[in-house]
């Protein structure tokens, strides 16, 4: 459950449904886009709770964020991403709208995780790359990311609920 108001992060239990989501999620945006397994696998990328090293706070309402850490090699440079979930938002939206247990949290970590997915595609492979740290993301955009995630997902009856409060179609 929640622990105090003051230091909001996942339990060992909600890391585990993370992920376990963050692979339904892997295979969900994957298959949307038909990404082959070997391509799938040049994404570079990790996932970032509150208790993990390198974790950065976020702002309160956003629930996670996808960030760009350009790193090079000498033969064969690359983009490192990194996903960083706001366990405190997530936990509080999840507590606000009666999505604690783990039934009803997990179709939530998939949504949060699976709009991450796909902004982590688009950044690598439809958008220019961006030197900047934390990449930004315009309105337009992040409306765009919403309604592909929610196509992604709306097929999914456990999900829908989740969609239609989180996700504007």
């Amino acid at each position: 459950m929640i622990p105090e108001r003051g230091t909001l992060q996942f339990s060992p239990p909600q890391r585990n449904l993370v992920f376990k989501a963050l692979n339904e999620a892997e295979e969900r945006t994957a298959g949307y886009y038909c990404i082959p397994p070997f391509r799938w696998e040049k994404l570079r990328y990790d996932l970032l709770t509150r208790e993990d090293h390198g974790w950065e706070p976020l702002p309160e309402p956003m629930l996670a964020r996808v960030r760009l850490i350009q790193r090079t090699g000498v033969q064969n440079p690359y983009n490192f991403y990194r996903i960083e979930l706001n366990d405190h938002s997530i936990l509080s939206a999840a507590e606000r709208e009666n999505l604690l247990r783990a039934s009803k949290l997990y179709p939530f970590f998939v949504y949060i995780l699976t709009h991450e997915m796909f902004h982590l595609v688009r950044l690598s492979t439809i958008l220019d790359d961006q030197a900047d740290d934390a990449v930004p993301c315009p309105d337009s955009e992040e409306l765009r990311v919403r309604d592909v995630s929610h196509k992604i997902l709306s097929g999914y009856s456990d999900l829908l609920p989740k969609l239609e409060k989180f996700c504007s179609s």
